[in-house]
């Protein structure tokens, strides 16, 4: 019957630690981490957690590791934070990042009164919304 090696064997040996981050080269999972398997019946392990336990220690209880360098196949203890859910869902998502912009793409501050609600895109700058209405107008009576 077949060995299997231990995970701290097969693991480091699918590590590529040339450059800043530690890429994983072996197999990813369907969101871009790499996957290891633990054992025949153990099911599969998340290559930077699994690092992080192994060189770090436990990772806090209620906490994800947040990969600093935004590079979801590395697994260098250094690029990883452990933080929140929701700490790691502002960071990572766009959608979420949306509420930290102040102004929109033409400078214009949301505030208040200049924000307008935009359906499933979050929000719109009433100023540019404005603008956009008025050109629009404008090139329509020139048409007719």
């Amino acid at each position: 019957m077949r060995t299997v090696k231990p995970i701290e064997e097969r693991l480091f040996a699918k590590v590529d630690a040339t450059g800043i981050c530690w890429l994983w080269t072996g197999a990813k999972n369907r969101g871009g981490y790499g996957a290891i398997s633990k054992g025949r019946r153990d099911g599969a392990a998340i290559v930077h957690r699994a690092v992080w336990e192994l060189l770090v220690g436990p990772i806090p209880d209620g906490t994800d590791l947040d990969h600093l360098c935004r590079v979801r196949a590395c697994c260098n203890p250094d690029h990883l934070e452990p933080v929140t859910r929701a700490i790691n869902v502002a960071r990572g998502s766009r959608r979420a990042g949306a509420p930290r912009k102040t102004h929109c793409t033409n400078g214009h501050p949301y505030t208040p009164e200049n924000t307008l609600p935009n359906g499933d895109h979050g929000r719109a700058c009433r100023e540019c919304k404005n603008d956009a209405n008025r050109q629009y107008r404008a090139r329509k009576k020139t048409t007719t």
